[in-house]
């Protein structure tokens, strides 16, 4: 029986966070979809042949920016 509880208790705390884990990825969403936006608008006119180089410099740059505009 003190097996169970201890079940049930470690249940419960493995579904809290779950929950709590979804809750701030739906509450993050909007600046997640931004994130997207700004990647796809920097993004939309560089070869395939440059994607990967770009993406990861402009992604850098995007993140670098908000970091930047937090802070001040």
């Amino acid at each position: 029986m003190i097996n169970y509880f201890r079940m049930k208790k470690a249940e419960w705390k493995i579904k809290a966070t779950l929950f709590g884990t979804i809750v701030g990825i739906i509450d993050n969403q909007e600046e997640i979809l931004n994130l997207f936006q700004k990647m796809f608008i920097a993004l939309k006119d560089v070869p395939t042949e440059d994607l990967q180089k770009e993406l990861v410099a402009k992604l850098t740059e995007i993140i670098h920016a908000e970091n930047k505009d937090k802070t001040e």
